[in-house]
């Protein structure tokens, strides 16, 4: 039988990245928290961290991890179910998430029920490719992904789809995407569709970050380049990407949730209408029968209805 304060000290440690800021948390003493993990790890007979800085989890402290997680969820609802939803012990939900759902319909579909039970959301933002490892990790307990085929231990549902247009400013357009010879007029995008490989090398773009692989897709699959062909600036905020292109950095790809409105507006005109990219998100969580997980995905499954593409 693993004890659970020993297991709560590890969570502790991997969330804060070392034993003394733990310690801090947990209202113990640095001493006594690298005790708990000493009894923790001779009782599974091996390394559950790795003494770095930040202090991370070993395969086998991931493990253990996300048991534990598995087991707050569980407790809480527990706890729920017994006396109703305590204000004074409120349950903490994780969830991973990529920046753009969380930029534009995701926290939509959320606050009405967190406003009406006494949960807390604790979101973890990544690359939509990226969110399904932190809930392999036990790191969160639900995840918006790309990835359809569930994990081991886990469901996937499908979310709906969104849709990346290829957007710059009519001034940022008419600087690099227009031949020398045109003088396109800044609200007629017609003079901008016929973009080519030789002007792409030459037009900055802003990518969101190194792991995002959407941009080198697009230039792959529509342009036939390869990394280094092109200039990007790397800005790893949805606000401040957005607010780039806005500003004539660059040009980018862009969700149709942002997207559509500054295009009906005049504000960016879309570079290549007939060359999107389309991605699709998929719900993965713990097959677990906890109240929070299986409300939470009708909560996002509504609103994903009517602001993602469903075909």
């Amino acid at each position: 039988m693993l004890e659970y304060a020993n297991l709560k000290a590890l969570a502790v440690v991997v969330s804060e990245g070392g034993f003394d800021r733990a310690a801090k948390v947990l209202h113990i003493t640095q001493s006594a928290v690298s005790q708990r993990i000493r009894q923790l790890e001779e009782k599974v007979g091996q390394s559950l961290l790795i003494r770095s800085n930040p202090v991370v989890a070993t395969p086998t402290g991931k493990r253990l991890l996300r048991h534990y997680s598995q087991v707050q969820l569980l407790e809480s609802e527990l706890r729920a179910e017994m006396d109703a939803d305590d204000p004074n012990h409120p349950t903490t939900v994780r969830i991973a998430v990529n920046a753009d759902s969380l930029a534009t319909w995701f926290l939509p579909a959320l606050a009405g029920m967190f406003s009406r039970h006494a949960w807390l959301l604790e979101l973890i933002v990544d690359d939509e490719s990226y969110t399904h490892h932190l809930l392999k990790n036990g790191e969160a307990v639900g995840c918006v992904t790309t990835t359809e085929v569930p994990m081991a231990g886990c469901s996937s549902e499908f979310l709906g789809t969104m849709e990346y247009l290829c957007v710059a400013t009519p001034e940022f357009a008419a600087r690099y995407f227009s031949e020398p010879s045109d003088t396109p007029s800044l609200s007629d995008t017609s003079s901008f569709n016929a973009i080519n490989q030789a002007q792409l090398e030459k037009a900055p773009a802003v990518v969101f970050s190194t792991k995002d692989k959407l941009h080198e897709k697009f230039l792959a699959q529509y342009f036939n380049m390869t990394p280094g062909q092109w200039w990007q600036h790397t800005i790893p905020s949805s606000e401040s990407f957005l607010e780039a292109i806005n500003l004539s950095l660059g040009y980018g790809l862009v969700g149709h949730l942002q997207a559509k409105p500054l295009i009906d507006r005049g504000i960016l005109i879309e570079l290549t209408p007939e060359r999107r990219m389309r991605v699709p998100l998929f719900w993965q969580h713990w097959n677990i029968k906890a109240k929070q997980t299986t409300l939470v995905y009708r909560a996002l499954a509504a609103t994903a209805q009517h602001n993602l593409l469903q075909a």
